[in-house]
């Protein structure tokens, strides 16, 4: 048993949770005191190597498919070559047995007031005989939708829709159907996951488990579930970057040779004597100045770094954020007192900044170059956010150039994978060489370690 949870810790830290030794080993003695429990072993496992909301559902997930699919004797028995009966399955250890087979909507609407161990047998029956083609999770996926159109599913979903919309059903029992609906359909992915397993292995199971890893998933694939739960972790960097001092340097008795001003010293008087001059490490704050494009292609990625920025404000001695499509309107006084999905939502604040609906960079580093310029120092980090698209006209980078001439340091955050920025209307080539650095960031993972290097 300390073989396979050691192997289970090892699976989990590859689907990007950061299970650390000492608590694989806090999981060892936990077991061990409760005599190796098959029945205890989940909670022991989840409470010792699970530390964050967002690391749940990959632990729950990995659980299912390595300990419930393939159990120790289970998995000595394949090595062996032998046949392996896994529970509510056929003989041959398929689940390919021929129950709820055919049906149409009507049938379906009866099954699913079905118990929830009931609804466990009929997701294996929905999943009986269908064949996996590739281990991954978009195999999953379509898989999933060719079960929901064969038994009638989204015809199912429709009739309990045109009811509540006609007054025939309440709301509090829309809102059960919908739920038993989210329970079933979760119940089908899990026996489809697990078909994958069997005929994949381990190369499916990881690729599974990292599917369910929030802080790699691309923000334009979070589910409405998700996104709470990114912008929950969000609030959590924001607040260790707002506790996290700003350094500068600054002229000191000792400390750290400052070799800048020692080698003007040693041109000044002719090198004789030598006197070294020293720096150390004083804490300050710099100025902030934000600049997001939060067009339809970009716009959810805009939002979680507007609230990034908004919760960590009081690291900065000034933040200013702005907002843009194809004119730049400055929001940081709506911060005070409003967060950042109503002002994205706010029909009035959105026909400021989108007059087209396309976003034009040229326009915008104009206009900040024309009004802003003076209240850029060399205290000042810029930071834009977009995908430097700009509909297939001119860059207009002089005017970048401007704003970077000033500014202590220009930073480029793009949600677009990097071989993209040089393909098509990207305008990355124009405006690389007036910042200090450009980074991809289309992930939770990408924006903290991001986050954590320029903030």
């Amino acid at each position: 048993m300390k073989e396979i949870v050691i192997d289970f810790v090892r699976v989990l830290r590859e689907a990007g949770v950061p299970a650390t030794t000492m608590e694989a080993e806090d999981s060892l003695k936990a077991l061990e005191l409760v005599g190796f429990s098959p029945k205890l072993l989940k909670s022991v496992l989840q409470t010792t190597l699970v530390k964050s909301s967002w690391e749940r559902p990959i632990f729950e997930r990995l659980f299912a498919l390595y300990f419930e699919l393939l159990p120790p004797a289970a998995a000595e028995a394949r090595a062996a070559g032998t046949n392996v009966i896994i529970p509510g399955s056929t003989a041959d250890g398929s689940g390919r047995g021929g129950a709820g087979a055919g049906g149409d909507a009507g049938e379906l609407l009866e099954q699913l007031k079905a118990p929830h161990a009931l609804l466990e047998e009929l997701a294996r029956a929905f999943v009986a005989g269908v064949t996996m083609e590739s281990p991954t999770p978009r195999e999953v996926a379509v898989r999933l939708h060719e079960t929901q159109v064969q038994r009638r599913w989204f015809e199912a979903v429709n009739r309990i829709e045109r009811r509540y919309d006609t007054g025939k059903m309440s709301e509090a029992d829309y809102l059960k159907w919908q739920e038993r609906f989210r329970l079933l359909q979760q119940l089908i992915q899990q026996e489809l996951e697990k078909l994958s397993v069997r005929k994949f292995g381990r190369e499916a199971m990881q690729a599974l488990v990292a599917d369910a890893n929030i802080r790699q998933r691309q923000f334009s694939h979070l589910t409405s579930g998700e996104i709470v739960a990114v912008e929950q972790e969000i609030v959590k960097l924001a607040r260790k970057l707002a506790e996290r001092p700003g350094i500068r340097m600054r002229r000191a008795r000792r400390g750290q040779v400052a070799l800048r001003r020692t080698f003007q010293e040693v041109l000044r008087t002719g090198g004789c004597p030598i006197r070294l001059r020293y720096q150390d490490r004083v804490k300050s704050k710099v100025d902030l100045l934000l600049l997001c494009d939060v067009s339809n292609s970009v716009e959810r990625f805009s939002r979680f770094m507007l609230q990034l920025v908004q919760a960590a404000q009081k690291r900065y001695s000034t933040v200013r954020s702005f907002v843009f499509v194809d004119q730049a309107v400055e929001v940081t006084e709506w911060f005070r007192s409003q967060n950042v999905s109503e002002l994205l939502e706010a029909r009035h604040m959105r026909e400021r900044f989108s007059r087209s609906g396309l976003s034009r960079y040229d326009l915008v580093f104009e206009q900040m170059a024309r009004h802003e310029l003076l209240a850029i120092t060399s205290r000042t980090k810029v930071i834009i956010l977009g995908d430097a698209k700009n509909n297939w006209r001119k860059g207009e980078p002089e005017e970048l150039a401007k704003i970077a001439d000033r500014a202590k340091a220009v930073y480029w955050l793009n949600p677009l994978p990097e071989p993209e920025w040089w393909q098509g209307d990207c305008l990355m080539r124009e405006y690389a060489p007036f910042c200090r650095q450009i980074f991809e960031c289309r992930t939770l993972e990408q924006l903290s370690a991001v986050a954590n290097q320029i903030l």
